[in-house]
C-alpha cells in the first residue's frame, strides 16, 4: 500500500551541545556522511579482525579527507565518516582494505507526529488515574491485539523480568508517560532506562532532541507501549509489562531513519548486551520523497548499508541480542519482489532477524503487509482498518500521556518482540555479570515453535510459522495447534 504525503516537519528544541553519545557533530553544510566497510573478518567472540591496523584505517580515512564520526571498527569493521572531499568515495574504493563505501542516507521510515495527528491517530480515551488500588488498566478491554495473542493469560505465569532489556530502535521514548511508571502516578519509577539510552541521529536543524527519553515524534513511544506499558491501573498494558525498555534513537523528527544511525544503533545493542531489540522501521514507499523500500546490491550506497547491517546484526547476536523487525507495508511478496533477489527490505530480511508480518483483528493478513517464503518468520497483530479506529487498529501510548490507534507492520513487530522478551524472562538465566543469558537461536526457536498455525497447515509464505502466542510461549507449549482462519488472498498468486 503506497502513500504519497507531504512532510510537515515538527521542529523540536535542539540542545545547544551534543550529549557524549551523539553520533555526529555540527558541521559545514557541504560535508557529506559516508559508511565505510573495511576488509576483515568477524571473530568467534564477536570482535572484528581488520585486514589492516586500526591506526592505519584512521590514517586511510584522514588521507582521503575524512573525519570519523562513529568508530565501529572493533565490533564490525565499519566507520561512519564525514568529508567535504567530492572524491572521498572514489579514493577509498581504490584501496584493497575497503570492501564498500557509500554515501550515508536517510529514508522516510516512520510518520512524523503532525502526520499522525492529521490522520486521526490520536484518540481521546479515559485512561484512568493509576494507583496501587487499581486491579486492572482501564483500556485493556480495547486491546484486541493483546487478547489475540493471549497476553493477559500469559501474565498470570510471566509478565516479564526487569533484568530483561528490550531495545527500541526508533524515534526515542517519552519516558515521562505515566503508563511506563510503576504505579501510574507522578513521582513513581519508570521502566524506561534513560541512562543506557542512546541517540545516533546526526546533529542538524530540526532533526530532534538528542535526549533518547524525549521522543522525536510519537512512533517510538507507541511501539514501546506495545512492548511494555506497565500494569499500573492506568491506560493500557504491554505484552511484557515488567521488562526494561532502552530507547535507541535512529529516526529523526520528520520520520527519516539514517543508514549510519541504524548500523550504530544495532551495534550499540550488542555493546550493551540488550536481550531483544525491536526495529519497526516503518517502510513507506513514498515516491515524492524518493524513499527506498528495497535496498539493492547493485547500488554502491545501498550495498554498503546492507553489508554494514549484516555485520551489525551478526555482532549483536554474538552478544546475546535477539533482533526482531517489521517486514514493511507495501503488500509485496518479498520472495518475488519486483527487483528480484538482488534487493531486500532491510533489516527485516537480513539474516538473523525475526521478520514479522501483520494481522488484522480476525487474524487475517493485513491488506498492506509484506509477506513471502523465507522472509516471513512469524505473524502478529498490526491492525487492518482505519487510523484512529481502535477496534481495527492498535491502541498504544503516545507522548504527553496520550494514546493513539494506528496500524502497520511497525505495530506487529513489537508484539513479537514482547513475546520474545517474555521467553527470555521465563527461560533465561542470570549470569554472574548481571546479564540474562539465553541465546538468540534458542529464543527464535521458542518463539517460532510455540506459534498458533493459521492459514495453510505448516509454514507458509503468508503467515510464516504462525501467529505468536504469549501463553504458549511462556509455557513452551510446542504441541501442534492449527486454527482455522480466512486464507491469505495472496495464496492464489
Amino acid at each position: 500500500m503506497r502513500r504519497h504525503i507531504l512532510v510537515i516537519t515538527l521542529v523540536m528544541a535542539l540542545a545547544l551541545s551534543a550529549l557524549p553519545f551523539s553520533l555526529g557533530s555540527a558541521r559545514a553544510s557541504e560535508a557529506t556522511d559516508y559508511i565505510v566497510v573495511l576488509a576483515g573478518q568477524q571473530a568467534a567472540d564477536g570482535s572484528f579482525d581488520l585486514a589492516l591496523s586500526h591506526e592505519a584505517a584512521l590514517s586511510l580515512i584522514s588521507s582521503a579527507g575524512g573525519t570519523v564520526t562513529a568508530d565501529l571498527t572493533g565490533q564490525i569493521g565499519v566507520l561512519v565518516v564525514e568529508s567535504s572531499n567530492p572524491l572521498f568515495a572514489d579514493v577509498l574504493r581504490g584501496s584493497i582494505f575497503v570492501e564498500e563505501v557509500g554515501q550515508d542516507f536517510g529514508w522516510k521510515a516512520v510518520p512524523a507526529y503532525d502526520e499522525a495527528v492529521a490522520s486521526g491517530a490520536l484518540v481521546n480515551l479515559d485512561a484512568g488515574g493509576g494507583g496501587p488500588e487499581q486491579t486492572e488498566d482501564p483500556l485493556e478491554s480495547q486491546q484486541w491485539s493483546m487478547i489475540q495473542i493471549r497476553a493477559p493469560e500469559a501474565h498470570a505465569i510471566q509478565a516479564g523480568w526487569r533484568a530483561v532489556d528490550v531495545g527500541i530502535l526508533d524515534t526515542g521514548i517519552d519516558s515521562t508517560h505515566l503508563d511506563f511508571d510503576d504505579d501510574g502516578v507522578v513521582g513513581g519509577t519508570t521502566n524506561v532506562d534513560c541512562a543506557r539510552g542512546r541517540d545516533f541521529i546526526p546533529l542538524g536543524p530540526g532533526v530532534g532532541n538528542p535526549d533518547p527519553c524525549v521522543d522525536n515524534g510519537f512512533h517510538g513511544t507507541h511501539v514501546a507501549g506495545i512492548v511494555a506499558a506497565q500494569a499500573n491501573g492506568l491506560g493500557v498494558v504491554g505484552v511484557a509489562p515488567n521488562v526494561t525498555l532502552v530507547p535507541v534513537k535512529v529516526c529523526d523528527t520528520a520520520g527519516f531513519c539514517y543508514a549510519g544511525s541504524a548500523v550504530a544503533g544495532i551495534t550499540y545493542a550488542g555493546d550493551a548486551k540488550l536481550d531483544v531489540i525491536n526495529m519497526s522501521f516503518f517502510v513507506d514507499d513514498d515516491e515524492f520523497l524518493a524513499s527506498t523500500e528495497f535496498k539493492c546490491m547493485d547500488d554502491a550506497t545501498q550495498r554498503a548499508f546492507r553489508r554494514s547491517v549484516e555485520r551489525a546484526i551478526q555482532y549483536a547476536r554474538s552478544q546475546g541480542v535477539t533482533p526482531v523487525a517489521a517486514l514493511g507495508n507495501s503488500d509485496t511478496d518479498l520472495a518475488h519482489a519486483p527487483n528480484g533477489n538482488n534487493c531486500d527490505v532491510v533489516p527485516a530480511e537480513t539474516s538473523g532477524v525475526v521478520g514479522t508480518m501483520a494481522l488484522g483483528p480476525l487474524s487475517e493478513k493485513a491488506g498492506y503487509s509484506n509477506f513471502g517464503t523465507g522472509a516471513t518468520d512469524v505473524a502478529a497483530p498490526g491492525g487492518n482498518g482505519t487510523t484512529g479506529d481502535c477496534t481495527t487498529t492498535v491502541l498504544s501510548t503516545f507522548p504527553a500521556n496520550a494514546y493513539g490507534c494506528i496500524q502497520g507492520t511497525s505495530m506487529a513487530s513489537p508484539h513479537a518482540t514482547g513475546v520474545a522478551a517474555l521467553i527470555v524472562s521465563q527461560f533465561g538465566v542470570l549470569g554472574s555479570d548481571g546479564d540474562v543469558k539465553m541465546s538468540p537461536t534458542q529464543v527464535e526457536a521458542y518463539l517460532q515453535s510455540t506459534t498458533i498455525d493459521i492459514g495453510l497447515e505448516g509454514y507458509d509464505k503468508c503467515f510464516g510459522h504462525g501467529r505468536v502466542d504469549a501463553l504458549r510461549a511462556v509455557q513452551h507449549d510446542t504441541s501442534d495447534l492449527l486454527q482455522a482462519n480466512p486464507l491469505c488472498p495472496e495464496y492464489a498468486e
